[in-house]
């Protein structure tokens, strides 16, 4: 400890060692010196893991009561840690950790909601050493959605009795689900069409077996069995082969 620090350079000076040199050598020291601590910094960096980012979710603004919906999550991580994320889905129920996905990766995560409400979704996310924050709140409307009420048929409003005819309509569904759908036709009911594509135009013929006015109208249903209720009618004049060959006749 009570080592010259400097006795050294005094006894390199008196042999002989000039200024110069010994400027040198000593710049030369404190260079590797600085060097060395340099790379120690950039260890250390390099030796830190970070934590991943707060998740963002991506949730269906509405769905069936007692459907499986689906909801996207994902995170980034810096050092390219694989991630596990938690969903909480707002009725009182969890995921449960899930993964390992992959940094930077869409990963999908299923729920079933057994009640109808309006429930608010949050997740977040972690990596071997650290946990995120929640993230923003995403809503989802749960509720039992049936199919719109269809467009007030159109087809002709003047048809004579035993005249084959047809009329159009459609009807969508604000979970754009497959309708059927079924004409009232003022003299009897009409069946159930197929399935089609939610606000696919539906065709459909009818010959009316007697002379009056007729109200036409539809109505949609889904697969579940929600039915929509009745369209505005259309008003339909039907007449005897022998009115329409005679307009003029009362």
């Amino acid at each position: 400890m009570g080592e010259d620090r400097y006795g050294w350079f005094r006894g390199q000076a008196g042999r002989g060692i000039d200024k110069a040199d010994y400027g040198h050598k000593l710049a030369v020291m404190c260079i590797r010196w600085t060097a060395l601590s340099a790379c120690l910094l950039v260890l250390a960096g390099c030796s830190q893991n970070h934590a991943p980012l707060v998740p963002s979710l991506l949730v269906p603004a509405m769905a069936q009561r007692g459907d499986s919906i689906r909801v996207w999550v994902s995170s980034y991580d810096k050092d390219s840690d694989s991630l596990y994320f938690l969903v909480e889905w707002g009725d009182g129920t969890e995921s449960g950790w899930v993964g390992p996905v992959p940094s930077a990766t869409d990963f999908r995560i299923f729920h079933t909601y057994a009640d109808t409400g309006v429930f608010g979704v949050i997740a977040k996310a972690k990596d071997a050493t650290h946990e995120t924050g929640w993230s923003d709140t995403s809503f989802v409307d749960v509720a039992e959605y049936g199919p719109f009420v269809p467009h007030r048929p159109s087809g002709p409003r003047t048809v004579s009795v035993g005249d084959s005819v047809t009329y159009i309509t459609a009807a969508g569904h604000p979970l754009l689900r497959k309708v059927s759908l079924q004409f009232d036709w003022g003299d009897t009911l009409g069946d159930w069409s197929e399935f089609i594509a939610a606000d696919q135009f539906y065709h459909a013929r009818h010959a009316f077996a007697r002379a009056g006015t007729m109200f036409v109208r539809a109505r949609a249903r889904d697969a579940v069995d929600h039915i929509s209720d009745w369209s505005k009618p259309e008003t339909v004049e039907v007449q005897t082969r022998f009115e329409a060959r005679n307009p003029n006749t009362h």
